[in-house]
């Protein structure tokens, strides 16, 4: 998998978008001066494949408070972010869209962004992924699965993808034997374990400091334990006293007396006692105040049950009294309402008729509306058809009336406007067709007029002509040509008799024209007068129909304004009905009271007899009773009002003295056995609960009389909590003395652990540094390399030795006999060795980021002819950046028939970088597409797409 495309946007040193375009080559060579930008393009590389630049990559307090992802010079409303296009061996592309998020006011912006991932093709119906989900599948395209749980990306990339200035400059800065060893371990990672140390050590302050309080906590308890100890001595003695009487004795009563849990008294824990004796004692109180309250109502029901009593009787009488006076004036009642419906008889009958009659009235006006709209709506349709046929004239729509029926109930205006809209159109017409011919006369008069005055004009200027010639012959003696025309063998008598004729013959045609102009004009004044004839007779017409208009509208206003006064009279009847109506139904409902139906024949002969019959009834009241049988039932009422509240109250009482809902129903014996029986009970009740409450008083006696025995109690629990805390301190502090010690046996492994390591790297890798060294050595002499650690002054030392090569080999310190530029072509040879060597990675990346530091001519061409066969040999894409232009020359020049992209670098700015891209013909530019996409994918279906890079 290899880098097809590079975009960046306001990221680093990139303050505009600047795009990469790679495409197939294999070597992407960087020339530009130092600080144009160069590392901006390793950076990106980075970043956008794993969210993080190695070498800032250590949280400082400085890096949390600086902001250096995002371009300080970028357009605000831009966003920043990197883009980045792989093309996998089999030709599908992935592309990657890593987006700073960091808000304005973050402090940094370092850490913050989200990822974008495009599928070529679709997997689970999905080609977009974001954020967790890109983040997870970015990392199965680049890291192969055997390597998923044991590499980071960024550090992947850092030691074998990426050589940074920093790492170079790191090493050749590391002369001294032991830097020297540091700056292997950081060329090959392997420095990361180093931290472990510090990070042991900084574990053992910690644990040390945990012990130290650990002890401060054992001798505090050890002291506090002592004291206790004297404490219990003492109350022992007075406790274990035999004249003292002990506190299970004299609590036996309570435990006899309330539900106690038996392991308390076997354990005598005699402090858990007190809270329930103290719940207990708040349970007495409530039950006491609640059997209080209940005797308190039985009490009061004793005491008014003599009343309930009495009222029960009266309650009786009173309603049987009540009956009889309903009775009575029930027959009152009824004998008025006979005597009312008597009295309205004859106008029930009148009214029955009036009805009828006013029904038919009402039916007949109905007709008669009806009858009228009928008129009213031909009436408005003339109107409408008219005005209609009227505006259509106006605007000479003459085909929109050839069809219309006028019709209205007046024959005459139906004709005269039939007529009248005919006139209009046949003169209309004519109009037109006058209007055409007085169009065509004004222009042929117009046309002879301008003859006319051309003719005048021409005239003019032919009658001076002949003049001035005239005038001319006159003062000329020999004339042997024509002066107007030049025609040879004319003489002046000829040219003045020909000047004569001319001049008679000016004036011929401008008669006969002027006839003719003279009767043009009075053809066109009378087809003028024709034309205001014909308008004028239109108008009239117009008026005329405007008049029949207005009248038919008058007439159908007043149609309209008779039908609501009709409207209203059957509304003035309807309400009279309406109200005679209601009369009949009250009538009727007084006959329905009485037992009678309206349709029974002999209304008044029943209602008659029906009168004489409560007549009867009240025979046995005066006069007087009669009229004071309202306050006597209102009376009666309010006894019976009375006693029932009474009555209902003492029911209500019973029930809250305990009695069952049925209580309602019971009879006055069971209530009275009920009231008896419940006294008995409360009183019983109360002489138990002050018998237990007397049971409580001597407990709580007891126990403050026996406070030595509770605070010993209190004590010994205290020693055995106290015990048991010295027994846990002990084991912690065991537990990080073996902590301590373990942590010590790991500090002094993690330095023969770093150094097996980069043994075991130098071992597996010696090989190729070694061909690789030998390639790109400018040595004359010393062409092989080897190592030689040393442990000396308590730390590791590293000796780089060369070797001649030679049978007799001769090896000396390259320390002291090399240049930096052949100190830094080691260096080289230890990361291009691990680039090949990786297996972590699909990537075929190798970037070297200005690497010919302080490099000779004859390193640079042997490093050059190594890129060249691993770019051959290996299938790698090589991104290297330069500042110096020999070495740039030299790539070009080396690589003119490959496939290589360069990127010039020409200034820099605000903006960033002015580059100058150039691709070589070999190398295809092809656009990629971009498809959105949806849900999670499997990582089997993606390495199904980069099987081929895998």
């Amino acid at each position: 998998m290899k880098i097809r495309s590079l975009k960046i946007c306001g990221f680093r040193g990139f303050s505009d978008e600047t795009i990469f375009h790679f495409n197939d080559a294999k070597v992407i060579l960087l020339y530009g001066p130092n600080g144009h930008g160069k590392t901006s393009v390793f950076d990106a590389i980075e970043w956008g494949l794993s969210g993080e630049i190695h070498r800032f990559d250590q949280a400082t307090d400085e890096r949390k408070r600086t902001r250096f992802i995002r371009n300080m010079h970028a357009n605000p409303l831009k966003e920043t972010y990197v883009e980045i296009d792989l093309i996998a061996s089999n030709g599908l592309i992935f592309k990657v869209k890593r987006t700073c998020t960091a808000r304005p006011q973050d402090m940094t912006d370092y850490g913050k962004h989200e990822l974008e991932l495009h599928l070529p093709v679709p997997i689970n119906d999905r080609l977009k992924f974001m954020d967790a989900d890109a983040e997870s599948l970015l990392k199965t395209l680049l890291v192969k699965q055997a390597w998923t749980e044991k590499v980071e990306v960024s550090r992947g990339l850092h030691l074998t993808h990426i050589l940074g200035q920093e790492k170079l400059n790191e090493f050749l800065r590391g002369m001294k034997d032991g830097d020297r060893y540091d700056s292997l371990s950081l060329l090959f990672g392997t420095e990361h374990f180093l931290k472990y140390k510090e990070l042991y050590n900084e574990l053992i302050k910690e644990i040390n400091n945990r012990v130290h309080q650990i002890e401060g906590q054992i001798t505090e308890g050890a002291r506090k334990k002592a004291e206790l100890k004297v404490f219990i001595d003492e109350l022992s003695k007075k406790v274990f006293d035999p004249n003292q009487k002990l506190l299970s004795v004299a609590l036996s009563e309570y435990k006899d007396n309330f539900s106690v849990p038996e392991n308390l008294f076997e354990r005598e824990d005699w402090n858990a006692l007190i809270p329930l004796i103290e719940k207990e004692t708040e349970t007495l109180k409530q039950r006491r105040y609640d059997l209080e309250n209940k005797e308190r109502r039985i009490q009061d029901l004793e005491d008014i049950k003599s009343k309930w009593l009495t009222v029960l009787d009266e309650l009786n009488m009173e309603v049987g009294r009540l009956g009889k006076l309903k009775n009575h004036r029930n027959d009152y009642n009824m004998h008025n309402l006979v005597s009312s419906l008597t009295n309205r008889n004859n106008q029930y009958e009148e009214s029955l008729v009036f009805i009828k009659d006013k029904n038919i009235e009402i039916d007949s006006t109905k007709q008669a509306i009806e009858a009228i709209k009928g008129s009213v709506h031909i009436s408005d349709n003339f109107i409408k058809v008219v005005t209609e046929s009227l505006e259509n004239l106006r605007n000479n729509k003459y085909d929109l009336i050839k069809d219309v029926q006028i019709t209205h109930e007046n024959f005459i205006w139906e004709s005269k406007i039939s007529e009248l809209l005919n006139i209009i159109s046949v003169n209309q017409s004519s109009i037109v067709d006058v209007s055409g011919i007085h169009a065509s006369t004004s222009s042929s008069m117009k046309l002879l007029e301008e003859s006319v005055l051309a003719l005048h004009g021409i005239d003019k200027k032919y009658k001076n002509f002949l003049s001035s010639l005239s005038d001319y012959l006159s003062v000329e003696e020999e004339i042997n040509s024509c002066p107007a025309c030049g025609t040879e063998g004319v003489n002046k008598p000829q040219l003045q008799l020909r000047i004569q004729f001319e001049q008679a013959q000016i004036h011929n045609e401008l008669p006969l024209l002027e006839q003719q102009i003279k009767e043009m004009k009075d053809k066109f004044e009378k087809e003028k007068t024709k034309l205001n004839e014909l308008s004028l007779e239109i108008e009239k017409s117009y008026l005329d129909i405007k008049t029949i208009l207005k009248s038919a509208e008058e007439e159908c206003q007043n149609k309209k304004d008779h039908m609501l006064k009709m409207e209203k009279e059957i509304q003035n009847l309807s309400a009279q009905i309406e109200l005679r109506n209601k009369f009949i139904h009250e009538y009727n409902e007084g006959l329905l009271r009485l037992g009678l139906n309206e349709t029974i024949e002999n209304k008044m002969g029943e209602l008659l007899q029906l009168e004489q019959q409560f007549a009867a009834n009240l025979m046995v009241l005066t006069a007087e009773e009669k009229a004071d049988l309202p306050r006597k039932i209102k009376i009666a009422e309010d006894i019976i009002l009375e006693n029932q509240t009474f009555v209902e109250s003492f029911i209500s009482k019973l029930l809250l003295a305990g009695a069952p809902s049925e209580a309602k129903q019971w009879s006055v014996e069971e209530i009275k056995v009920f009231i008896q029986d419940a006294l008995k009970n409360v009183q019983s009740e109360k002489e138990m609960v002050v018998h237990l409450e007397s049971v409580i008083i001597k407990s709580i006696t007891a126990i403050e009389n026996a406070k030595e025995e509770l605070l010993l109690k209190t004590r010994q629990e205290e020693m055995r909590v106290q015990q048991s805390h010295l027994e846990h301190l002990d084991q912690l502090k065991k537990t990080a003395n073996e902590d301590q010690e373990a942590i010590k046996d790991l500090i002094n492994n993690v330095k023969p652990a770093v150094d097996q390591l980069n043994e075991k790297m130098i071992s597996e890798l010696l090989d190729t540094i070694q061909r690789i060294f030998s390639r790109i050595n400018s040595h004359p002499v010393y062409n092989h390399i080897d190592f030689n650690k040393e442990y000396r002054h308590k730390s590791y030392r590293l000796l780089i030795l060369v070797l001649t090569g030679l049978e007799n080999q001769t090896q000396a310190n390259a320390t002291y006999i090399f240049s930096s530029a052949q100190i830094n072509s080691i260096a080289l040879s230890f990361f291009m060795a691990m680039g090949l060597h990786q297996q972590w990675s699909s990537l075929q990346l190798m970037g070297m980021d200005d690497p010919i530091q302080s490099m000779d001519e004859v390193n640079v061409l042997s490093l050059i002819d190594l890129i060249r066969l691993f770019m051959e040999k290996y299938d790698k894409q090589f991104i290297i950046s330069t500042h110096d232009y020999s070495f740039y020359q030299m790539m070009l020049k080396k690589f003119r028939n490959q496939d290589i992209a360069v990127i010039e670098y020409e200034g820099y700015s605000e903006k960033g970088p002015l580059i100058k891209q150039q691709v070589s013909e070999n190398a295809e530019i092809e656009n990629v597409l971009i498809i959105p996409a949806a849900d999670p994918i499997s990582r089997d279906k993606l390495l199904e797409l980069n099987d081929a890079s895998l």
